[in-house]
C-alpha cells in the first residue's frame, strides 16, 4: 500500500542536486512520485521510509523522517 512520506533534506545547494535527489527517487519502482526541493521531499512510496533514506543519503545528502 502507498503512503505520503515528507522529508526534510540537507546538503542539497542548487537545482541540480534537487534534479539528481527526484531522479534517483522516481526511478524506483517503489516509488509513485516524489516531489523535491531545496529542503523537502514529498514521496509517494511502498518503501519502507528508511529505505529511501538510505537511497538519498547514498548520493550524499541527508534526509529526516518528518512527524
Amino acid at each position: 500500500m502507498s503512503r505520503t512520506l515528507q522529508f526534510t533534506l540537507s546538503g542539497l545547494s542548487c537545482n541540480h542536486c534537487v534534479s539528481q535527489v527526484k531522479k534517483i527517487l522516481e526511478q524506483r519502482s517503489d516509488v509513485t512520485s516524489a516531489q523535491v526541493s531545496i529542503d523537502h521531499a514529498t514521496v509517494v512510496s511502498t518503501a519502507a521510509p528508511e529505505i529511501l533514506i538510505d537511497v538519498i543519503s547514498d548520493e550524499g545528502y541527508h534526509a529526516h523522517l518528518d512527524d
